[in-house]
């Protein structure tokens, strides 16, 4: 039997939540908005414990035959809780975890997510304002090479859906998810696997040319890519699909399936 791996799924637990809720002017005032901003948004309101919360996943992928994924804390600071549900089902879940270059502690950060063996790094240079390869960033990837790490970069568009739905501000830049940036990194640590979510999010052309030079930029094919209408070159889905497995930069051994799941 195939085997199916998404390597994209979102960890939604409670203090997710919360921090969203906090950007809200509608929920921000409340103690616990778990279960009116969960009402709101049309979700189960996710259990107070993120290994109950890993229990709901590991069923849902034996729902839809799915024999692991990548998981992902999509917070800064959930470590811990990514932790406890890759400990509860090892052979189900890979951990990944959101940092921010920016932060003064972040080479400690990155040191506590390797000793706690999540297996990648989550960086979103549109949300927390920084280049791929600003010198904070080579720091982080040094350690990656070190620790054996994979690094997710999201470059081009991005939408936070739950921030759009419960009104809160959006602070991204997108002048930041710049391909060519990421380019220089990609062939200064040939060692770190590097992924790109949503196709590359609006940027393909930009990735295609470092992607030629080098072996360590895969892509995923997760969420809606709603960016297709805004780009001329790609009459749909079906056509985009067709031309990256031509492209010889990645075909199928670069290519990964993800759901982009919450």
């Amino acid at each position: 039997m195939d085997r199916i791996f998404d390597s994209h799924l979102h960890f939604f637990t409670r203090e997710v939540i919360r921090f969203y809720s906090q950007q809200s002017a509608e929920f921000r005032q409340l103690k616990d908005p778990t279960d009116c901003v969960a009402k709101k948004l049309g979700i189960s309101p996710p259990p107070v414990k993120p290994q109950e919360l890993a229990k709901l996943w590991a069923n849902e992928l034996d729902r839809h035959k799915v024999s692991r994924a990548l998981l992902f804390g999509s917070v800064l600071g959930e470590q811990s809780s990514i932790e406890k549900a890759v400990k509860m089902f090892p052979d189900r879940f890979v951990g990944f975890q959101m940092v921010d270059p920016t932060d003064p502690a972040i080479l400690e950060i990155v040191k506590d997510i390797a000793s706690k063996k999540l297996r990648g790094l989550l960086l979103f240079p549109a949300l927390h304002h920084f280049f791929p390869d600003d010198p904070s960033c080579l720091e982080i990837f040094e350690l990656a090479r070190k620790f054996r790490l994979i690094v997710f970069v999201h470059i081009g568009t991005l939408k936070i859906l739950i921030q759009e739905k419960l009104g809160g501000i959006s602070q991204t830049i997108q002048q930041f998810g710049d391909p060519q940036r990421l380019g220089k990194v990609l062939r200064t640590f040939p060692e770190v696997p590097f992924i790109v979510p949503h196709f590359g999010g609006g940027q393909l052309e930009g990735l295609i040319e470092p992607a030629r030079e080098t072996r360590n930029l895969y892509l995923d094919t997760s969420s809606s890519n709603s960016w297709l209408q805004q780009n001329s070159k790609f009459s749909s889905l079906k056509a985009l699909f067709e031309n990256i497995l031509e492209e010889k930069a990645f075909g199928s051994e670069r290519l990964l399936f993800g759901t982009d799941s919450t």
